[in-house]
């Protein structure tokens, strides 16, 4: 699928240098900071150095190491979202969904208001392209815990009322997106053209498609998107 196309290329919560890309944008990115843990947890867990540590190898690209931190800080606190969240980014860059999915499942079992957990998790079910419904509902509910920082859930959220069958729903979100995101933020604005540029392609709004795609063109910040965005321009007439 176009849009899940460079899940697993190499660059939502500790490493911004390299990364999973979801629809090009760094998962690390759209988790938010899971680096800065929360008031609950900072300064109160004997697991919070490990967890840094994790951090630090993570952003080395050490994720083997980075994976070995977060299984420490979690045998020394179980109940640790943040080191959760992040074995679970961690396990979704080396492919393991499964592994991926238990992960982000325990930290919200223990909070179940975690915006990077639903967000992740949502993301996991949107990647293999199964549990749509499930993946908007998490969604909804990192919108409804973090509204502060809504516009990094509403792209996530657009594709997945697209994907739904949705296309209205989507194309409202999408737009909503574009107008919330701040102009520094400069891969989610891309993404959410991107995606409008997919939406209207799909509807024949070929005009409309290829603003879109080349507004996503000047923000693209990864070059296999830019490639496949070059390559949608060319399959549209207006595009040329």
């Amino acid at each position: 699928m176009r849009g899940i196309s460079l899940l697993f290329a190499l660059l939502l919560s500790g490493c911004a240098d390299y990364a999973v890309t979801v629809q090009g944008v760094p998962l690390d990115r759209l988790a938010g900071e899971a680096a800065a843990r929360s008031p609950a947890e900072a300064g109160e867990s004997a697991a919070a150095p490990l967890n840094d540590a994790g951090v630090l190898r993570e952003r080395e690209g050490d994720l083997a190491g980075a994976l070995r931190c977060y299984r420490l800080a979690l045998e020394k606190d179980p109940a640790f979202v943040t080191a959760w969240v992040n074995a679970g980014n961690v396990q979704l860059k080396l492919g393991d969904l499964p592994e991926a999915e238990r992960c982000y499942r325990a930290a919200l079992e223990l909070d179940p208001d975690n915006p990077r957990g639903l967000n992740n998790l949502a993301w996991l079910h949107l990647s293999r392209k199964e549990r749509i419904e499930e993946a908007a509902s998490l969604l909804d509910r990192a919108l409804a815990a973090d509204p502060e920082h809504r516009w990094l859930y509403l792209d996530s959220l657009g594709w997945a009322r697209h994907l739904e069958g949705k296309d209205e729903a989507a194309i409202e979100t999408l737009t909503e997106a574009i107008a919330l995101t701040p102009d520094g933020e400069d891969g989610l604005l891309a993404e959410a053209h991107y995606h409008l540029g997919l939406i209207r392609q799909e509807r024949g709004e070929n005009a409309d498609a290829a603003a879109h795609l080349r507004a996503a063109l000047e923000r693209s910040p990864d070059a296999a998107r830019e490639a496949e965005i070059r390559e949608l321009l060319r399959q549209i007439p207006e595009g040329r």
